[in-house]
């Protein structure tokens, strides 16, 4: 499945992040498909510095879900929050990675 990410992202996000909340989906949509659970086309990471250290939690709306995970980055970043949003069409699906004032 492609994935974008918007010129925030690009510009914003370092890109070991980047990767680490790729990866966060795809582990999240695997475990939802292994439980045969409907699987919710919307992420939402918020970031949160405590003891020197970036944490990154992960929610969804339906089913709820909320997961903390430490970040493999340990430097604070000048964003509070990340979309992921899968797009569903006939005959393609993609992700896009954006910050809230990109929606």
């Amino acid at each position: 499945m492609n994935r974008y990410i918007t010129r925030g992202i690009d510009n914003n996000l370092p890109i070991t992040l980047q990767h680490q909340l790729w990866q966060l989906v795809a582990q999240r949509e695997n475990e939802q498909s292994k439980e045969l659970e409907a699987i919710d086309y919307f992420h939402i990471f918020q970031f949160n510095m405590h003891n020197d250290r970036l944490y990154i939690k992960h929610k969804q709306e339906r089913p709820t879900y909320v997961k903390t995970h430490k970040s493999n980055v340990k430097h604070p970043i000048n964003i509070n929050r990340v979309y992921i949003i899968r797009e569903d069409d006939i005959d393609l699906s993609y992700y896009v990675m954006l910050l809230p004032e990109e929606y």
